[in-house]
């Protein structure tokens, strides 16, 4: 098997190729192609000795990447091309189809549109749709929005849940949460909400801000800390000195310790915006680390967080319901670690990396033989 994409930097459908490089069973061999540069997560792939190559593009639109892709697949000829929805790679991987240099292409979707506009697929990747034997879905909800919203046939569309691994994803031990507090700079008596993701519109991170003005109100030692980078970091950075916030308001930057991190929080956050989200892994990791989550009723996320259960469901973007559930996290506490508790153990019932992993391989099998 092939996996394609256009890099491999953090995110969501990055790591689970990763986790699928590292966790397939031996008979299903793989090899990475990055069609521009690997990416942190690609670049530890390469390092760990996963078989592939990289900078197939020389520069965006090189029309010569199609027949070094094709040579690269001459000499590797995968059974099953998996490729992550990164638009280039979805071309590459289909052309590759149609050429009959590949078996099976299967498409990993990981989106549920894009901000301001209604599809996040554009016309090459519907015309190649007929040259695409799956497109993974990542949840019943999602699979529904690709076969209502994005025209997708239901015949091709499997769902397969992310995973996580519920062991390097742990409940932290009080002491544990103290010195990982104290290495950050956080006192170990504030209360603390982390938010994980890419500094974008659509993840909604001055909606956060906004609710912390709030939150203060009723507890002046709270700390929000936002993990990840992006193009908003620095109007992000310049709205909280604006507001006064910087003793609230940690910026951590692109973090690979994010298993650490969140042995410093009480809650995860993640105030969305009404698109984009379908099944986050940071929701799940910090559900598997024994946190509750509050988070927009978007997407999957109403499959993940269960009101009163494991966390708190808002309206999308909104900062006053955020604050209000931010206040009652914080001003109840045992029974945030009872959700938390009931988050970790609904994990692992049903979102572990090795049930994913599973219905991958049984997938790639189906259609090796077909």
């Amino acid at each position: 098997m092939a996996i394609v994409a256009s890099t491999l930097e953090v995110g969501g459908a990055e790591r689970v190729a990763a986790s699928l490089v590292e966790r397939l069973p031996d008979d299903i061999e793989t090899a990475v192609c990055c069609l521009r540069r690997a990416g942190a997560i690609g670049r530890d792939m390469f390092r760990a000795g996963a078989a592939g190559m990289e900078r197939l593009e020389h520069f965006r639109g090189d029309p010569a990447a199609l027949i070094r892709f094709v040579r690269f697949l001459e000499g590797y000829r995968p059974h099953v091309v998996y490729c992550l929805d990164h638009h280039n790679a979805m071309f590459a991987g289909r052309v590759a189809r149609l050429c009959g240099k590949t078996g099976a292409c299967v498409v990993a979707s990981h989106a549920t549109g894009l901000v301001g506009r209604r599809s996040s697929l554009r016309w090459t990747d519907r015309w190649l749709l007929d040259f695409t034997e799956r497109v993974v879905a990542l949840s019943p909800a999602h699979a529904r929005y690709l076969c209502e919203r994005e025209s997708i046939d239901a015949g091709r569309v499997t769902i397969i849940e992310n995973g996580v691994d519920t062991n390097a994803f742990i409940p932290a031990t009080d002491a544990i949460r103290q010195l990982v507090r104290a290495e950050e700079g956080i006192d170990a008596t504030s209360p603390v909400a982390l938010m994980v993701a890419a500094m974008r519109p659509e993840k909604a991170h001055t909606v956060a801000l906004e609710a912390v003005g709030s939150v203060i109100e009723c507890f002046p030692g709270v700390k929000v800390l936002f993990a990840g980078g992006g193009p908003g970091r620095a109007a992000l950075e310049e709205s909280v000195r604006r507001q006064g916030l910087r003793n609230a308001v940690h910026f951590l930057g692109v973090r690979d310790d994010v298993a650490r991190l969140l042995h410093a929080a009480d809650v995860l956050i993640l105030p969305s915006r009404d698109v984009v989200e379908t099944l986050p892994l940071s929701v799940m990791e910090a559900m598997a680390s024994g946190l509750p989550v509050i988070a927009s009723a978007v997407g999957s996320l109403r499959d993940l967080v269960i009101p009163g259960r494991t966390g708190w469901l808002i309206a999308p973007a909104h900062a006053g319901e955020l604050a209000r559930a931010m206040v009652e996290c914080f001003g109840d506490r045992p029974r945030a670690q009872r959700m938390g508790a009931a988050a970790r153990a609904y994990v692992e019932q049903r979102y572990t990396v090795e049930r994913m992993v599973r219905q991958y391989a049984r997938l790639f099998r189906d259609l090796a033989v077909t």
